[in-house]
C-alpha cells in the first residue's frame, strides 16, 4: 500500500493502524489540501484551515489495530504448546528397564534451530528390576518398590546438572533419605525425613557429602505429620545453587549451596532406618511456559527463591 498524499510505501507498522497514509502528519495536509481545493471550486463554505479530514472518510474497519497482534500472540501460544507437550512416549531400549524418554515432532524440529541441552524425562518404577542402579551393599527388592541400604545411584543420571526429582516412597523405620548432585558414591547432597516414633512430628535433615565425611548437617522441624508405611510424594528442585524441597506438595526447606555443581540422584539409609522406594522421575525443572500451559495462568506461581534473603 503507498501514502494517499505523497504516494510512498508504508511502513509494516504503520500499516497495521493507518493502511492509507504514512504518517499522521501527511493524513492532515491531505485533508487540508482537500478542503482547498473544494474551496476553489466553491463547493465549501468557510475557511480550509477548519477542515481536518476528507469529506467522505472511509469507514474503521473493526478490529483492525488489534486483530493482527491477537492472532500473532495467539499463534505464539500454540506453537509453545506444540513444542512443549509431548505426543509419544519413546521406550528406551532394555530389558530391565522401565523409564523413558518424550518427544514431539514439532517440537523436534524447532529445539534443532536453538541452541540448547537435551531435554530430561526419565522414570522408573522397579516393575522389572534395580536397572542401571549402582553402589554398594545389597538393597531388598521387590517388584514395584525397592528398599535401600547405603547408598544406590541412578547411573543415567550422574552427569546432569538441574533437574526435578519427584518420587514415592514411605518410612518402614525412622527415616528415609535420598541424594542428589551425587558425583559417586562419596560425594553428594543429603537429605532424609526424620519421624519420631512418639509424636510424628517429622524433621528434614540436610548434609554435604564430600570425599566420604559428612559436613554442615543441619536439622529442622516440619510443618507435617508423617507416619509410618503411608507413601508420601517428595518432589525436590534442583536449579544452579538453589534446591527446594516439598512433601505432597507442601514446601519445607529451601537452601543453597555451591560446593557440587553437577551429579545424580540416588536413595540410601542410615544405621537403624528402613525406607521403601516406589517409583522415581527426573526431568526439567519447572520453567515459566511450563508453569503457564500446566496451571493455565498467564503469570507462573513466585519462586520461592526471588524472595529469599542471600545466604
Amino acid at each position: 500500500m503507498r501514502c494517499l498524499f505523497c504516494h510512498r510505501k508504508i511502513a509494516l507498522l504503520r500499516w497495521l493502524i493507518d493502511r492509507q497514509f504514512c504518517c499522521f502528519e501527511h493524513r492532515k495536509r491531505y485533508g487540508t489540501a482537500s478542503a482547498r481545493a473544494l474551496r476553489d471550486r466553491g463547493e465549501l463554505l468557510g475557511g480550509y484551515d477548519e477542515y481536518s479530514g476528507p469529506m467522505h472518510p472511509e469507514p474503521k474497519k473493526a478490529g483492525t489495530k488489534f486483530g493482527t497482534a491477537t492472532a500473532a500472540v495467539i499463534g505464539l501460544i500454540v506453537g509453545l504448546s506444540l513444542w512443549m507437550i509431548p505426543s509419544s512416549p519413546v521406550p528406551i531400549p532394555g530389558p530391565k528397564l522401565s523409564y523413558s524418554l518424550t518427544q514431539n515432532p514439532i517440537g523436534q524440529t524447532v529445539r534443532s534451530l536453538i541452541p540448547d541441552s537435551p531435554k530430561i524425562n526419565l522414570r522408573q518404577d522397579f516393575r522389572f528390576g534395580m536397572g542401571d542402579w549402582v553402589g554398594d551393599g545389597s538393597p531388598s527388592f521387590q517388584p514395584g518398590s525397592f528398599r535401600p541400604d547405603s547408598l544406590r545411584l541412578w547411573k543415567p543420571s550422574i552427569q546432569l546438572r538441574d533437574y526435578q526429582l519427584e518420587f514415592q516412597a514411605s518410612i518402614e523405620k525412622k527415616a528415609m533419605g535420598w541424594a542428589f548432585r551425587a558425583t559417586d558414591l562419596t560425594n553428594f547432597y543429603g537429605t532424609k525425613l526424620t519421624l519420631s516414633e512418639k509424636n510424628g512430628r517429622a524433621e528434614i535433615e540436610r548434609f554435604v557429602m564430600l570425599d566420604g565425611k559428612s559436613m554442615d548437617r543441619v536439622r529442622l522441624p516440619i510443618p507435617l505429620m508423617l507416619k509410618k508405611d503411608l507413601p508420601y510424594r517428595v518432589r525436590v528442585r534442583v536449579k544452579g545453587e538453589y534446591f527446594t524441597t516439598s512433601v505432597n506438595g507442601q514446601m519445607v526447606d529451601a537452601w543453597r549451596d555451591r560446593r557440587l555443581r553437577t551429579g545424580g540422584v540416588g536413595f540410601f539409609t542410615e544405621k537403624g532406618e528402613n525406607s521403601a522406594v516406589r517409583w522415581v522421575s527426573l526431568s526439567e525443572p519447572e520453567s515459566f511456559f511450563s508453569r503457564l500451559f500446566a496451571m493455565g495462568f498467564l503469570v507462573g506461581p513466585l519462586d520461592l527463591f526471588d524472595v529469599l534473603p542471600p545466604m
